[in-house]
């Protein structure tokens, strides 16, 4: 009888300590949740300041000549393409560290800048004439790198080895420029009072 009290005993002992063990599934890094989050947030905003700059090249044609529009576009895709070329040397310097891994993640990517960068940088003085086509053109390579950009964000989502820190905000400053680049072009052609 006392085998049997200390065999229950030691049964609800075992059972108890079963009790208190608690198992959590494996959750995603709380930081990387946030990461992909605060992305589609910008891209959303870019969406929006595409539209705007458009609208606002329309309009400001209407009381700045031709010239003064194109100036503004030309100084601020000026300004993007040196940010450009900064995110183009953190990509290269993690291709070099982690080719393995980021290689095929960042290869259309590195492509789609070198690119874009190339394209707004030569001066095309048909289009540049006229305001109009030059933003399309240039919104045209920017939503162009935007969705590489996006496409990339994906990848890195799918796999797990891959996003560090350094090609994390890499890919945050392809959208916080693009982004701060519409919004200055936007501002810098209302019209004065």
């Amino acid at each position: 009888m006392a085998k049997l009290v200390y065999v229950v005993l030691a049964l609800c002992i075992v059972q108890g300590s079963f009790a208190f063990v608690r198992r959590d599934a494996p959750v995603a890094p709380v930081e990387e949740n946030n990461f992909f989050k605060n992305l589609l947030e910008v891209g959303g905003k870019i969406q929006e300041a595409f539209t705007e700059t458009q609208q606002s090249v329309l309009k400001s044609l209407g009381f700045q000549s031709n010239d003064e529009v194109v100036q503004t576009i030309q100084k601020n895709t000026n300004q993007y393409v040196e940010q450009l070329r900064t995110v183009q040397g953190t990509i290269a310097e993690e291709l070099k560290k982690h080719s393995d891994v980021f290689e095929p993640l960042v290869k259309d990517l590195n492509a789609k800048l070198a690119e874009t960068t190339a394209t707004l940088s030569q001066q095309n003085p048909e289009v540049v004439q006229k305001a109009k086509e030059y933003q399309e053109q240039v919104q045209a390579n920017l939503q162009s790198l935007v969705s590489e950009a996006q496409k990339t964000v994906e990848k890195l989502k799918e796999d797990t080895r891959a996003p560090n820190e350094e090609l994390q905000k890499a890919l945050k400053q392809i959208y916080d420029s693009t982004f701060e680049t519409l919004t200055k072009t936007v501002n810098e052609l209302k019209p004065k009072n």
